[in-house]
């Protein structure tokens, strides 16, 4: 059993309620769905149907009172806090706008999730150095598959978070946010090299799970990625990337979520 961690703000309700959908659908052994409100945002468990009783909503005040107004680095806090709540040994962390469009297969006969390994981007080198001075190490990859879905140890977080907190004296959610340019899920990468679980945890020799993710600077290449979503297990269109598509391209994007049931 998974538990299920997103997290949402009032721009992305609309969308969150075709994941709910997508999660009811093709959401296998389901545990906790744990969706964590990144402002004032109404949710209702209803819009997962069956599934409704497993939700539990977090508004962030649980997790502190002082919060940036960079939504993208409180996002990130919060999917590490929010996992760290998960009451089964893994989450599955998704975006708002992440979409189920087939079951989900991912563990391997140890129950590892078989992910992969990244290489580091450029963009990201801020993030690896502070990561390469908190840990001690060398990070040269990351966990895959590459952004959302990601899947997260509950107990490991935890230790991350406490581990943290005891060496920097601080708040995780604020030293977290005081960081600038730190990602989560490379944080998370780099504290478990630094502790020798990844292979232990994870299997990094193939990645079983596909991905389509639409950002908005990728709008140009929509027919491959259109193309892409029909072999994919989850898919997004950012919503800076969805303003730019024309309306035989959103109706594209529309008529295939309806193919596979979600509407």
């Amino acid at each position: 059993m998974i538990d299920i961690c997103t997290v949402v703000f009032q721009e992305e309700l609309d969308i969150l309620k075709l994941q709910a959908r997508s999660i009811e659908r093709y959401g296998y052994d389901v545990g906790v769905i744990r969706v964590i409100l990144n402002d004032d945002c109404v949710v209702n468990p209803a819009w997962w149907g069956k599934l409704a009783n497993q939700v539990e909503i977090i508004p962030r005040s649980r997790f502190g009172s002082t919060w940036c107004d960079n939504g993208w680095v409180s996002q990130q806090a919060l999917k590490i806090l929010g996992s760290a709540q998960g009451s089964n040994t893994w989450s599955m962390i998704l975006d708002a706008k992440t979409i189920l469009v087939k079951p989900i297969d991912i563990f391997d006969s140890q129950d590892r999730p078989q992910v992969g390994l990244l290489d580091i981007y450029p963009v990201f080198e801020p993030s690896r150095q502070i990561i390469n001075q908190l840990f001690a190490i060398d990070l040269q990859q990351q966990l895959g598959p590459g952004g959302v879905p990601f899947f997260i140890n509950s107990e490991q977080v935890r230790n991350m978070i406490s581990d943290l907190e005891s060496n920097t004296h601080a708040d995780f959610a604020e030293w977290f946010q005081s960081q600038g340019r730190l990602t989560e899920f490379m944080l998370y990468s780099g504290y478990l090299q630094s502790k020798n679980l990844i292979d232990k945890l994870y299997n990094t020799k193939k990645c079983t799970i596909d991905i389509c993710n639409v950002c908005h600077s990728e709008v140009a290449s929509w027919d491959q990625k259109f193309y892409n979503m029909k072999h994919a297990a989850t898919v997004s269109v950012h919503r800076n990337a969805w303003s730019q598509l024309n309306l035989q391209q959103q109706y594209q994007y529309i008529d295939f979520l309806k193919s596979r049931g979600i509407e």
